[in-house]
């Protein structure tokens, strides 16, 4: 690439394109930034190039910022066909490395950045006087502010982009075959993908909120004194209640014990079985009974400090996540992560109010229900807080694998209530003339919190 005080600007172009396809091992990432205005520029701030590749196959990568996200998509190399992968826009079109290059060397850029072995071209390009200046410096030499000599790294050549993600669970999990998740080669089988994917996801909010909770001081990690004791209600067929053990006895090394609260016999039978053979049942148990009246003891027996640590629930139905929570609350738990499902009651009592607070929110069926649905869950995390809980709601796993993606992560940290949140709170149910379930089963609770105010 030639460098001097000035030169055309379409042989600036023409350069870092040869330089860019014709020396790929040697080149590293090409930047350009400084859209001009009025040109087609404005519509990302910033573009970038790299080789990249993919399934064996050698593609120039472009990604595209505008003020809030990145676009990108892989353009093969000429004779190889347009986009080695659909671009995460999905309106690409089929274009080449070359012409996907040039598009945005004419775009209105006014400065280029291309890394090379030989150091890194920096190029300011003058549309209006279609001139450009390029200057070079050195890949090893340099110097900091103060003065003193400094080594720059350049990465050049087509990097690997076929990366494995990083998963908490895999095929080689032995529980997963045993609750039929995994095929015998050890893949995902297709009808479970979806389940896969929830428990997953659901087990990577686990581990860091088991991080959270202990470094802080709000809960106290398992020993072999005190294994660390989780609930989970609801928990079906119990791919939760598995995951969550192996992630932390298996994967983790927290002792732990578990019990899995089931309304179904069969699941307690099933899931009993499948501890034994496992040969985890000296650290978990099953029971069958109702997440509100189940008689929740661990496999060691122990009276003494009988409380629960961590609460699971997944999908329990409409107010069997009230219940879960009322138990979080009774037994102080110090870390709650409930997924809620269907949200009936609030929707009926909403009916029944004396007044609609907004009627064009209520007149239709389907908005109605989301309007409850998201009702429900903001009374519910609103008066975990009141109780002495820091609460987060989030989306725990995308909605392609359910929609009933919402997470209340919550953590004891006995903090008391503000007056303000007190307040907020009495308006919510004087605006809509409704309290909730979880308020009427925390009665007690919630008025010897509201004395200590």
């Amino acid at each position: 690439m030639p460098t001097g005080t000035k030169v055309a600007l379409d042989d600036a172009r023409a350069a870092c394109v040869a330089l860019a396809l014709e020396e790929a091992d040697a080149v590293g990432k090409i930047t350009l930034t400084g859209p001009g205005r009025g040109t087609a520029a404005e519509a990302h701030r910033r573009v970038e190039f790299r080789w990249v590749t993919i399934r064996g196959r050698t593609a120039l990568q472009r990604t595209r910022y505008d003020e809030r996200q990145a676009f990108t998509s892989n353009h093969a190399i000429e004779g190889e066909g347009g986009l080695v992968s659909k671009s995460a826009s999905g309106d690409e079109d089929a274009i080449g490395a070359r012409e996907a290059l040039e598009e945005a060397l004419r775009a209105g850029y006014k400065h280029w950045r291309v890394e090379h072995a030989r150091g890194g071209y920096n190029v300011t390009a003058n549309a209006k006087k279609a001139r450009a200046t390029i200057s070079r410096d050195n890949a090893s030499k340099g110097t900091l502010i103060d003065g003193s000599a400094r080594t720059q790294t350049i990465v050049v050549g087509p990097q690997g982009h076929d990366r494995e993600k990083s998963r908490l669970l895999t095929g080689e999990d032995p529980f997963l075959r045993y609750v039929g998740v995994v095929a015998k080669d050890g893949t995902i089988k297709a009808s479970k993908r979806d389940k896969y994917k929830q428990v997953e996801e659901f087990l990577k909010i686990l581990n860091v909120a088991y991080d959270t909770a202990t470094s802080a001081g709000h809960m106290k990690g398992g020993d072999e004194t005190r294994p660390l004791r989780v609930c989970d209600l609801g928990c079906g067929n119990a791919y939760l209640t598995f995951g969550a053990y192996s992630l932390l006895s298996s994967k983790r090394r927290v002792p732990t014990n578990v019990v899995g609260v089931d309304v179904k016999r069969q699941a307690r039978e099933h899931n009993s079985r499948v501890a034994k053979e496992l040969g985890w049942d000296a650290s978990m148990r099953f029971i069958e009974g109702t997440i509100a009246d189940a008689d929740v003891t661990f496999v060691d027996g122990s009276e003494e400090d009988a409380f629960t640590d961590v609460v699971l629930a997944l999908h329990a139905c409409d107010t069997a996540t009230d219940e879960s929570i009322v138990r979080t609350v009774r037994w102080c738990a110090p870390l709650a992560l409930i997924a809620p499902c269907c949200h009936h009651d609030l929707q009926v009592r909403l009916k029944s109010a004396p007044h609609v607070a907004f009627p064009p929110m209520a007149r239709h069926g389907i908005l109605s229900e989301r309007l409850g649905d998201v009702l429900t869950d903001a009374f519910r995390a609103h008066i975990l807080r009141l109780l002495g809980y820091r609460v987060d709601v989030m989306e725990f796993v995308g909605g392609e694998h359910t929609p009933r993606n919402t997470l209340i992560r919550a953590i004891r940290t006995n903090a008391s209530a503000s007056k303000a949140a007190w307040e907020e709170y009495d308006h919510m149910c004087s605006t809509w003339g409704v309290t909730p379930f979880l308020a009427d089963a925390l009665a007690e609770e919630l008025a010897v919190a509201r004395r200590a105010i």
